[in-house]
């Protein structure tokens, strides 16, 4: 990234002469693996490709010419990773096709793929895109990305099968690829009532079918060997046609009444307070424990010396991620007001840890306003975040229709959210804090000031220098400098200990 802002336009430029003269070739994605710790103990291991900056801008490219095409194209209850469709829009629309005296769907068929994004077949998907794209020059392009490899390890790996999950380009291919699928099911959607009647009335079984990314559900209104011969077409179908292999352990056939699971949401019907059976969205219990887990470890007992105010923010990005998720489910003001509390507890000990006080203690120095915080930055709540009941709605492709629409996107993947809140130092943010009340935001070297965000943090004397039994961070021994005479002080003081080695 540094290497390529170094010379941006002559770089731009050279990329795309290279793209004109067909010899652009992107480089190894670089695989880094995601470990999450389950509440069980289990750790599940999720690779990441990451494209480098100039693979990026080309996939941006590409994914601004091909989506316009095939979005004409995508069925109108495919919703992941889609212009202006958002994950609550599919799981809103599973709500509303269970409501009573609506087609009576009884019987779920909650779909698995197992391992969708690492077993696309390169070939077949080129088939695919060669039905609506005829330019050579850019099917070899996305032929070249498929191909690229990735290094793991600084170890280079061929990829003949797959597209790399954090690509810019690869939900789009996704999508197409999984697009032969939604056809496959419109034949049991596009019928009109008076053919659904008519199917009824003879035994046969009607269908409804929703999709978001390589997840999704069929709705059966027959019975249950019907549902589950549906099941059994779809795995025929996947296997034969697409190559890919639909988990039969996991893709349950369940009763509407016994609920299932879609996209981390617990969909059920159940009796309401009318009397009637209606279907209810709720927060299941393992995303609670889950979500606990994930507390329980941003603090635990061996972050002890990071910064209240490091750790605060990160929790808030915790607890904003979840609630924001979950704010539209018909039990968000009861779980939230039960994990708050919880929340609560681990916090206010996890201080009185790090600070070796009492809870009485810790009350009087960080708790403000019902919440802990320090000067600059407060613990947020769930209960904060309002909960409301997502209506659904039509959504209007924006490639297709003749008045403008404006293009929302769902935040895909942040990095952002993968910080755990540790420092590379731990208690910077703290000491930086209690420096800025002592001087102000004033470089200690040229006397001006400065926005806050450009000064940073500096040992007066260097942290070399002290015993580690006794350590260098004290505020009497900070100071707060402007990057360009921080950096030349760095530089000095790594000269000096050059020599002195």
């Amino acid at each position: 990234m540094k290497d390529f802002d170094e010379d941006e336009q002559g770089n731009l430029a050279k990329l795309g002469e290279d793209l004109k003269a067909g010899m652009f070739k992107p480089f190894p994605v670089r695989r880094v693996t995601l470990h999450e710790q389950k509440p069980d103990g289990r750790v599940k291991r999720r690779p990441l490709g990451i494209p480098s900056i100039r693979d990026r801008i080309v996939q941006e490219a590409l994914r601004m010419v091909l989506e316009p095409i095939f979005e004409a194209d995508f069925c109108e209850h495919s919703y992941g990773f889609r212009p202006n469709r958002h994950t609550m829009d599919a799981v809103g629309y599973l709500g509303l096709r269970l409501r009573p005296n609506t087609g009576n769907y009884f019987w779920i068929i909650a779909g698995d793929i197992a391992s969708y994004f690492d077993t696309i077949n390169h070939r077949k998907l080129l088939r695919l895109l060669r039905r609506r794209i005829q330019d050579e020059k850019g099917l070899d392009l996305v032929w070249k990305f498929l191909r690229a490899g990735v290094m793991e390890k600084k170890l280079f790996r061929d990829t003949f099968r797959g597209t790399p999950q954090g690509g810019i380009v690869s939900p789009l291919l996704a999508n197409i690829y999984l697009h032969e699928l939604d056809r496959y099911m419109e034949r049991h959607l596009r019928i009109t009532n008076y053919e659904r009647r008519k199917r009824r009335s003879k035994g046969e079984a009607n269908f409804l079918y929703v999709r978001y990314a390589d997840d999704f559900v069929v709705l059966c209104n027959g019975t249950k060997a019907q549902a589950e011969a549906m099941r059994q077409e779809l795995s025929e179908f996947l296997g034969t046609t697409l190559k890919l292999n639909l988990s039969m352990e996991k893709t349950r056939v369940t009763h509407v009444n016994d609920g299932f699971k879609f996209l981390g949401f617990w969909i059920q019907r159940m009796t309401g307070t009318s009397g009637r059976c209606v279907p209810k969205i709720l927060i299941p219990d393992e995303a609670k424990k889950k979500f606990l887990h994930k507390m329980e470890l941003a603090l635990n007992p061996s972050t002890h010396q990071e910064s209240v105010a490091a750790k605060i923010l990160a929790l808030n990005r915790i607890l904003n991620g979840w609630g924001h998720y979950y704010r539209y489910t018909a039990n968000a003001r009861r779980v939230f007001g039960r994990l708050d509390s919880q929340v609560f507890w681990l916090m206010g000990h996890w201080l009185g840890r790090k600070y070796k006080t009492t809870m009485p203690e810790v009350m009087r120095r960080f708790w403000k306003d019902k919440t802990y915080r320090t000067n600059k930055i407060r613990l947020r709540s769930l209960c904060g975040i309002p909960s409301k009941r997502y209506l659904a709605r039509r959504i209007p492709n924006p490639y297709t229709t003749r008045t403008p629409q404006a293009i929302d996107r769902e935040d895909i993947f942040s990095i952002d959210a993968m910080w755990s809140g540790r420092e590379v130092r731990g208690g910077r943010m703290d000491w930086r804090d209690l420096v800025l009340e002592r001087d102000g935001a004033i470089c200690a070297e040229c006397g001006l000031e400065y926005p806050e965000w450009e000064l940073e943090l500096d040992h007066k004397t260097p942290r070399a220098r002290f015993r580690r039994a006794k350590g260098a961070d004290f505020l009497e021994n900070f100071q707060l400098l402007c990057t360009p005479h921080h950096r030349n002080k760095t530089k000095k003081e790594q000269q000096v200990l050059s020599r002195v080695r």
